[in-house]
């Protein structure tokens, strides 16, 4: 196991979400789970990127290599390179102490290397084809979902396999993507207007075009009811994956669901927030849990996560639904 000091400040930095989630994860896996997320987090940065598709395409490629032949040298001029442009501040201190991320990377034993690579180099492919493409349909947006989330939860159940092995690791691989789009699909639907206001817009074409919504001023106050019943269809989409995420929550270990569940009980209300809420297009505001809620939520997991049945009776308590039909919220 290897735990980096500065690597726990950097994730605290980019991401308050997985720096609430991964401390309490295994000693294991859990400077694994750390590592991969900073991985992804540099990935991530060159695609939020101005950067052209080709450019990004070698970026992507240099990245990998870097990795998996351990040169630091190419590594830190890569950093260099990549740097100016980066648009968050966060992710470019990320890039600057990036040699401590690689370095925990290189100690790794081999096997967590290569499922780390894997699942890394699968997110870049997807998100250089995003950045070539637009999301037309809702099955563009399960593709994108999966390559930039689904790939997460398919590491985490590979690398918790590998470290401790899983006594339904079969049917947990195949219910982790749902967990992944999930996730990714509640943050799209929460992050509309600050993803529109930085130029991305993750909703599918196909949507603006059925409701006549301009897609170039979806952020004007114009056609808020069109807008409502865009996000109601995107909250429909999203909750096509909740009975798979609960099923695969109840097939973890404990240890691992007191983790898991916490991002899952998160969601949910969160999802319920967005439904029907203009706020979600408007940029001037933040459609989230209080940072009271989300302290509430931690603790009701850590006290209630060793029940088989908590996400479903989370699930119930929280949308007075069936998880196993979970109709309109």
């Amino acid at each position: 196991m290897v735990f980096s000091s500065q690597s726990s400040r950097l994730l605290e930095l980019v991401s308050r979400s997985f720096a609430l989630c991964i401390p309490k994860l295994p000693s294991q896996v859990r400077g694994e789970a750390e590592n991969f997320y900073l991985l992804c987090r540099f990935a991530d940065s060159i695609e939020d990127s101005a950067l052209p598709a080709r450019k990004k395409r070698i970026f992507f490629s240099r990245f990998g290599r870097t990795l998996k032949n351990n040169d630091l040298e190419a590594m830190d001029e890569l950093c260099t390179q990549v740097l100016p442009h980066v648009v968050n501040d966060n992710d470019k201190e990320l890039i600057v102490n990036f040699d401590e991320v690689f370095g925990v990377f290189q100690s790794f034993d081999k096997k967590s290397k290569r499922i780390a690579l894997r699942w890394l180099y699968e997110m870049m492919k997807g998100m250089l084809k995003y950045s070539k493409k637009e999301i037309e349909s809702f099955l563009d947006l399960d593709n994108y979902c999966y390559y930039v989330a689904g790939t997460v939860g398919l590491y985490m159940t590979e690398i918790c396999e590998h470290k401790f092995g899983l006594k339904k690791y079969i049917e947990l691989r195949a219910r982790c993507r749902d967990f992944g789009l999930l996730l990714q699909k509640v943050n799209i639907i929460r992050d509309f207007a600050k993803d529109f206001s930085e130029g991305r817009v993750y909703w599918p074409n196909e949507l603006f075009e059925k409701y006549g919504v301009e897609k170039n001023r979806a952020l004007e106050e114009k056609d808020s009811e069109k807008k409502k019943l865009m996000l109601a269809e995107m909250i429909e989409s999203t909750q096509a994956h909740i009975k798979n995420t609960i099923e695969y929550l109840e097939g973890l270990p404990v240890e691992l669901r007191a983790v898991a569940a916490i991002p899952f009980c998160m969601a949910i209300p969160t999802l319920m927030k967005c439904n029907g809420n203009g706020d979600v297009f408007d940029a001037s505001k933040k459609v989230k849990l209080s940072r009271a809620e989300t302290m509430q939520i931690i603790s009701e997991v850590e006290r209630k996560a060793g029940k088989d049945s908590f996400a479903a009776d989370f699930f119930t308590q929280i949308t007075g639904k069936n998880p196993d039909k979970p109709e309109a919220l």
